[in-house]
């Protein structure tokens, strides 16, 4: 299970988020059903973010969202987005057998 997450930080918090995305990902890597977790600021937008998280299943996403780091992180968004966040899940529609193909 593929998931993006897009976050746009409020004017003066951009550091303050980049920080609170970069402690998360660290805890998210120990996760054990967290196959990839990538933090990217957005080239042509400074302050706006964005997660690529890949999940062993649905199952791990959903263990993922009721760990203790994610619950306090999500409190903190109010007060650090200027627009709600955008979270995407996906799955893969053609992998074909080639390795780039899949994430």
């Amino acid at each position: 299970m593929i998931v993006t997450a897009i976050f746009e930080a409020k004017a003066g918090k951009a550091d303050e988020l980049r920080k609170q995305l970069q402690a998360g990902a660290s805890a998210s890597w120990q996760e054990a059903g967290v196959k990839t977790y990538a933090v990217h600021e957005v080239i042509d937008k400074p302050g706006t973010f964005m997660n690529i998280e890949v999940y062993e299943n649905e199952a791990a996403f959903a263990s993922h969202l009721e760990t203790p780091h994610v619950k306090a992180f999500l409190g903190m968004l109010d007060d650090l987005l200027a627009n709600p966040l955008t979270v995407y899940q996906g799955k893969a529609i053609f992998t074909g057998t080639n390795s780039k193909s899949a994430l």
